[in-house]
């Protein structure tokens, strides 16, 4: 099988920092998954989000939990092949907050249409995806609207709640290490959240039982749009 973004960016993967290919470089068939540990300099959830849809959607491990800084986390990847053949990247991240830890989990998939991150154990919401590099080497990737997929609150999809996605990761030289920087902005009231650290990585031998239950949604979504 192809890995996800060497699906979805064809000749331009080969233009990332090969640091950032290798991340990215794993399938269905490479037998690993890959283990990140860093620190979350800054984690942003903005106070304008109705409390009762923050409560249910981080409960469901599809947002942050609350607004901190310099938070312990790690994520953990694991490729698989869906039922629907679809080429999957399940991105499993845990925010180690001092209150406890909290996990905001995603689904990216190769789909029909293009790139697909879906969000939360639903999943809740999904983002269409526009990967692409950077001068730098960096991979940056730009989303559509969110769409809503769960059954809990829906605040709409317009006006105040839309919402964009920006994510951009790439090597820090001097220190070693990766960066990366999630945003997601609203037209209307700007920043919803974000969180933005550093994070080193390592390869782990992994057989398809190996991945966790959490990897797979709750329910197989077709939607890719």
């Amino acid at each position: 099988m192809t890995p996800v973004f060497r699906h979805v960016l064809g000749s331009d993967f080969d233009r990332l920092h090969p640091n950032v290919a290798w991340r990215y470089g794993i399938d269905s068939t490479s037998g690993v998954a890959q283990i990140c540990h860093g620190m979350y300099e800054s984690v942003y959830v903005s106070s304008a989000m109705p409390p009762p849809a923050l409560w249910h959607y981080a409960k469901r491990n599809a947002l942050p939990s609350k607004t901190s800084r310099m938070v312990p986390f790690t994520q953990a990847y694991y490729c698989y092949v869906d039922e629907l053949e679809r080429e999957s990247l399940a991105v499993l991240r845990t925010f180690q907050y001092t209150t406890g830890p909290r996990k905001l989990n995603s689904l990216l998939v190769a789909g029909h249409t293009g790139l697909v991150d879906y969000f939360g154990d639903g999943p809740e919401f999904l983002y269409p995806i526009q990967p692409s590099v950077t001068p730098a080497g960096e991979l940056l990737l730009e989303s559509g609207p969110m769409r809503w997929l769960g059954r809990g609150p829906k605040v709409g999809m317009k006006g105040l709640f839309t919402a964009q996605m920006k994510y951009i990761e790439g090597w820090d030289e001097k220190r070693e290490r990766f960066r990366c920087d999630m945003t997601v902005r609203n037209p209307v009231i700007g920043e919803i959240m974000h969180f933005r650290g550093w994070f080193t990585a390592v390869d782990q031998a992994c057989t398809l039982r190996d991945i966790p239950d959490e990897a797979w949604p709750v329910n197989l979504v077709d939607r890719e749009g």
